[in-house]
């Protein structure tokens, strides 16, 4: 018994000794946070006053060159894609698809990849087949967010233009040589008939 009552004692002595030892920690903190916030409300000399102002003058100057950047790369820099218009039916509205390839991200093969934009045609001169140029714009309508800005190549203009295969194929059996190869069998025709009469 005597044993546990001298345990409760040393028990309560130590206790008692890490509270006064936290007391005095506690006190020492704020005596320390207690300095800085008396020279904190200490009047600041003029030196640094004139500092805070040129940093912001500084911070002022450099967030009005950012927005300029931005507006400035808004307005010039807009991405434009070149493609085909499917669909023209619509009033001052055409559907333009974009090709484009990449690569499967696991089989490592090209991929042809379609993506179909809606975009405003001012003019409404545009048909179907033609190829464009569309730029982003400010949104026309929930799903227009494109405009046409040039037609490249009207459908059929490329097609006029280029020689019919009947000529290509003429153009190179003359280059060839082929002509003398093919009217020789009918020369020898020629003269088997001759023969053949005498």
């Amino acid at each position: 018994m005597a044993e546990k009552t001298t345990k409760k004692v040393t028990a309560a002595k130590s206790t008692a000794a890490k509270t006064t030892a936290a007391k005095k920690t506690t006190a020492a903190k704020k005596t320390t946070t207690a300095a800085p916030r008396a020279a904190a409300t200490a009047p600041r000399p003029a030196v640094r006053k004139t500092v805070t102002r040129k940093r912001a003058a500084a911070t002022v100057s450099h967030s009005a060159a950012a927005t300029q950047a931005v507006t400035g790369w808004r307005r010039f820099h807009r991405k434009s894609k070149v493609g085909v218009v499917v669909s023209a039916k619509q009033p001052r509205t055409v559907i333009v698809t974009v090709e484009r390839l990449r690569e499967h991200p696991i089989y490592r093969k090209v991929v042809r990849v379609r993506k179909r934009f809606a975009a405003h045609d001012d003019a409404g001169d545009v048909r179907e087949g033609d190829l464009v140029r569309i730029q982003e714009s400010r949104p026309y309508s929930a799903t227009k967010r494109w405009r046409v800005v040039e037609v490249i190549s009207r459908l059929g203009e490329a097609g006029a233009a280029a020689p019919r295969p009947a000529d290509i194929e003429k153009a190179l059996e003359e280059s060839e040589g082929a002509a003398e190869f093919l009217s020789k069998p009918a020369d020898e025709g020629d003269e088997e008939t001759e023969e053949t009469e005498a």
